[in-house]
């Protein structure tokens, strides 16, 4: 499912979403640890109250977990 209108908010999408192809190209030749730097200091800044933690959260799909018979997707994970 392609989210349009979200991505909208920030980039002019007169030809519609970029494909895969083109974000590969935009994000490949970022340097992960100059991003990981970046992103460090990004989130740093939005932390408003002193000491504040950052809770780190993970989602996953768990493998075969669906049913195609029964038309149930497959079951998330997410923990903090």
């Amino acid at each position: 499912m392609s989210k349009y209108d979200w991505l909208e908010q920030f980039l002019a999408l007169p030809e519609g979403i970029p494909s895969a192809d083109t974000f590969r190209r935009v994000f490949e030749p970022i340097n992960p640890k100059v991003f990981e730097r970046c992103f460090r200091r990004w989130v740093e800044s939005i932390v408003e109250a002193p000491g504040a933690q950052v809770i780190p959260i993970d989602g996953k799909t768990l493998k075969g977990s669906y049913d195609r018979e029964q038309g149930k997707s497959a079951l998330h994970l997410v923990s903090a």
